[in-house]
């Protein structure tokens, strides 16, 4: 029974049997791991059914916890939408296929999607033909397929011939023959195992892995790695035990070598506490010359202490470089001559004091302590040059420097050190030297170092490696691939270790610290740090920091990307915020990983919110990447109305830089959003988009292609097919042109749905065009009864007003002429005085009889807008597309009767179509 187990990210397979063991080496995407003992597959849900296929069901067996992963695996898959192509491209396959139809290349365990090429990348062993020939069917097409058909033969029969011999092996061990026990067992040698000599090694490796293909090279690798693993921490192991010893015998017998026998130190007859005392009061030029000449004929074991009072004047007298200087030597010579512990006491006390003199003079600051050094290099990694002026930073340096290199600095006062190797890194970078991330990472992982200040550190290393002068550079910026060179796989386990104890003493810090440790891995591979890992970083963030929504795109940014989409949007929600925020030019390539690895966890999310609002917020410079968004809105769920959203907006004019697409480009968008949703069936998306490819041919002068896209719709869904045969007959009938076939056509559609919504838009066609009433005739009257028109009177109409918003000249100039025979004043708007906005509804909202909105030229959102302008002030209000003058005249002259002859008891409400 082979012995499935789940990680994070991965499964692990164990292999009991040799015959097994061939299999999975086989099997797209494994990797044995030595450490482990198993293979690693990834966490896929192809996995499981190819587990299925290779195994059978009964014969592998995997957790409870991964049970709804497991029966997910087993639904079955659906068939290809389009073409698919693969190629080989020697180290991997290499498949082109529809968005549609990426879950049937998803059945290939160890898929990648690469973004850049917009292809996935598969792993080149024979089982993933054979996948994606299942899938596929006849729609797989193999670039160069003889030679690549050729060549799965060819390993299938060599996998073949290695799996027989296993199985043999097998055999034989379960009859306990003689040497055979065990051997099948034992996937692969373990490092630690009893040496083998190189004759035998050698066989061995050749057996497992000749002829070298891809699977036998990664699974030698992964021996060495695992190898290397063990020999690093051992090592370091020892280096750690033999550190904090050595540290800690040193300061066990510098501070308790020998008990002092007596308050005097040796030189007898020098009393150095009374000299002490004098210089507190008394440091003049005759106390420190006294105290040299003293010095240059003192006996070895008397010049540490004449040092350390040097030191002390140079330090009464404000010179703390010398003062540290002299200091230094003091404690250098105590190696030649015992201090008295008092004096060193008060020496290192001043020297601690000189030490941040000195820093704080460097950066700029006017203090002696911690608290000034510290917030300065605080606020000068978060924006450059609010904590210390350039100029102090560049004649300081020096001084920094010497308190680097100062072992003193670093025994005496940790702290100062610490900070003084933190203010060397800040220093170089802001004069445009070079800071070695590994250096700077090492910093941050050195435990004698202060939590607060490798805190410190730790965003800095994210400025380095952002390429960024300071932090505000980066934050709330997409995070441009860094071209991180380095492994960085500890910055996660090393913040979270050092954030907390930070925060104790500098809250402000943890949540910056967070932030940066965050920014680092969003780059990094996605074993960079763990989902836990993510979640506890954000932690550290507070809820109503302006940071958090970041902060949580950055920790789910690779997650998404890898197909982790488990989750997010509770978990992460700042993800989803911040990606509607971002222009599509900068996000997209990050988006169609995702899109394209994800298993239906946060497509309709991004699909349905994040494209339209980043499309609306920022808009589109990369048409191409725009045309690669619709089509990826196509294949998913509520993909009608995100179409529409986006034809609307390029249709309005509200998303930015959509100008640039030309009429095709329009076109195609406007037909994609019509195909999805005659495909979902959807009414009112289906009838947004049909009236919205009318606008466009209408807007582009190319009227004589409505007729041929009402017929496309003849066969479709009953609501489109009730629509275009209504449009068509409207449009032949104004053009007179032939349209008996098209009544004959619509008589019958509406037969067969009687209840159909548009029956109502029928029987009013039937009232407004006369030639449809008299060809009707009886199976006309049967459907719709008898439509009866209504005459106004002569002069009945004069004098009233009507706005018409929309509209092309040569509708206009035919229409208005009929409209002022009846006596009503006509104020019209084309089309793009109605996109203007403001005055449309002005005019909407002014003092007018009838306001007819053609929403046959004007887009949906405008209409809207001025339909509920005339709402507010009461006016009556008309909105339907027109395809010609006859029925645009009926239909004034209908809602001016009504509104007439209704009465003021009883308003009726608005009349729309």
């Amino acid at each position: 029974m082979l012995e499935i187990r789940a990680e994070e990210n991965r499964l692990l397979a164990a292999p009991s049997l040799a015959s097994e063991r061939v299999m999975l080496r086989y099997f797209p995407g494994a990797r044995w791991v030595p450490a482990r003992g198993a293979f690693s597959l990834p966490r896929q849900t192809g996995v499981y059914r190819l587990l299925d296929e290779l195994f059978g069901p009964e014969n592998w067996r995997a957790p409870s916890d991964l049970g709804e992963e497991v029966q997910e695996a087993r639904k079955p898959a659906g068939a290809p939408t389009a073409d698919a192509v693969l190629e080989d491209a020697e180290s991997e396959f290499s498949v082109h296929c529809a968005f549609a139809d990426k879950e049937l290349v998803k059945r290939v365990p160890g898929y990648r999607w690469v973004p850049p090429e917009r292809r996935w990348r598969l792993p080149r062993v024979p089982l993933t033909v054979r996948v994606l020939q299942q899938v596929f069917g006849e729609r797989l097409v193999i670039a160069d397929g003889e030679r690549v058909l050729a060549w799965c033969a060819a390993e299938e029969q060599r996998i073949d011939a290695d799996r027989q011999a296993a199985e043999r092996e097998d055999a034989a061990a379960a009859e306990g023959a003689p040497g055979a026990v065990g051997q099948a067992a034992v996937p692969a040698p373990e490092a630690g195992d009893e040496p083998a000599g190189p004759a035998v090694v050698f066989a061995r490796e050749a057996s497992a892995a000749a002829p070298i293909d891809g699977a036998g090279l990664l699974e030698r690798l992964d021996r060495l790695t695992a190898a290397l693993e063990r020999l690093v921490e051992a090592l370091e192991s020892g280096q750690a035990t033999a550190g904090a010893g050595t540290f800690g015998g040193g300061e066990e017998t510098v501070g308790n070598a020998e008990p002092e026998a007596e308050s005097v130190p040796p030189g007898g007859a020098f009393d150095w506490r009374a000299e002490l005392e004098r210089l507190r009061g008394e440091h003049d030029e005759a106390a420190r010359l006294a105290l040299a000449g003293r010095l240059e004929n003192a006996e070895a074991d008397e010049r540490a202490t004449l040092m350390a009072l040097l030191g002390v004047w140079h330090f009464y007298n404000q010179q703390h470089d010398e003062a540290l200087r002299m200091l230094r030597r003091a404690f250098a010579a105590e190696r030649d001559g015992r201090m008295d512990p008092d004096l060193e006491a008060e020496a290192g006390r001043v020297f601690q004091k000189c030490g941040w003199r000195v820093l704080n003079r460097a950066l700029g600051q006017d203090g002696e302590r911690f608290a000034e050094a510290y917030a300065a290099l605080l606020s000068e990694v978060q924006r450059a040059g609010s904590g210390v002026p350039e100029a102090r930073f560049r004649e300081g340096l020096g001084a920094v420097t010497e308190l680097v290199e100062d072992t003193q600095a670093a025994r005496r006062e940790p702290n100062l050190h610490g900070l003084a190797r933190l203010a060397q890194f800040v220093g170089k970078q802001r004069s445009g030297d070079h800071v070695g991330e590994e250096r700077l990472g090492e910093f941050v992982r050195d435990g004698q170092v202060a939590a607060d200040i490798r805190a410190l550190g730790l965003v800095l290393l994210a400025n380095v490696l952002y390429r960024a002068g300071d932090m505000s550079e980066w934050q709330m910026q997409w995070p441009v691939d860094p071209r991180i060179a380095g492994d960085f796989a500890w910055a996660a386990e090393t913040a979270l270790e050092l954030i907390p104890e930070a925060a104790r003493t500098h809250q402000e810090v943890a949540s910056a610290a967070a932030v940066a440790a965050l920014a680092i891995i969003a780059r990094g591979p996605r074993e960079w740090a763990t989902r836990d890992q993510r979640r506890r970083l954000l932690r550290q963030i507070e809820t109503d920091n302006q940071l958090r929504g970041y902060a949580e795109f950055l920790a789910a940014f690779r997650l998404a990307a890898d197909g982790d989409g488990r989750g997010l949007e509770k978990e992460f929600k700042g993800y989803f915020d911040y990606l509607a925020q971002v222009p599509l030019d900068d996000s997209w390539e990050h988006l169609s990983e995702v899109l394209a690895n994800d298993s239906g966890h946060v497509t309709d999310k991004v699909i349905d919110e994040v494209l339209p609002c980043a499309l609306e917020a920022r808009g589109i410079r990369d048409l191409g990447a725009l045309s690669e968004a619709v089509e990826f809105a196509a294949a998913t769920q509520r993909g009608d109305n995100t179409l529409n959203r986006i034809a609307d907006g390029i249709e309005e004019g509200t998303i930015p830089g959509a100008d640039a697409l030309d009429g095709e480009q329009r076109l195609k968008i406007f037909r994609k959003a019509l195909e999805v949703a005659e495909k979902k069936k959807h009414d009112k998306d289906a009838d947004q988009a049909f009236q919205r490819l009318v606008r466009e041919y209408l807007r582009q002068g190319r009227e004589g292609e409505i007729p041929n896209l009402c017929e496309t719709c003849f066969d479709s869904f009953p609501y489109l097919r009730e629509r275009a045969v209504l449009a068509a007959l409207e449009w032949a009938v104004e053009r007179e042109e032939p349209f008996e076939e098209l009544l004959e056509r619509a008589i019958a559609v509406f037969r067969q749905r009687k209840s159909s919504p548009l029956l109502d838009d029928f029987r009013a066609l039937s009232i407004y065009l006369p030639p449809i009433r008299e060809a009707g005739g009886e199976k006309l009257h049967e459907l719709l009864g008898t439509p009866v028109a209504k005459e106004a009177a002569a002069g009945a109409l004069k004098g009233k007003s009507v706005l018409v918003v929309g509209g092309h000249p040569s509708l206009q100039a035919k229409a208005v002429p009929r409209l002022e025979e009846l006596g009503l004043k006509v104020d019209w708007l084309d089309a793009d005085a109605a996109k203007q906005g403001d005055r449309a509804v002005d005019r909407a909202r002014g003092s007018v009889d009838l306001v007819v909105v053609n929403t046959g030229y004007i887009s949906h959102a405008a209409s809207g807008r001025v339909t509920k302008a005339a709402d507010s002030a009461d006016n009556r209000v008309v909105a339907r597309a027109f395809a010609g003058p006859q029925v645009l005249v009926a239909v004034v002259q209908a809602a001016l009767l009504a509104e007439r002859e209704k009465s003021t008891k009883a308003p009726r409400p608005p009349l729309r179509r």
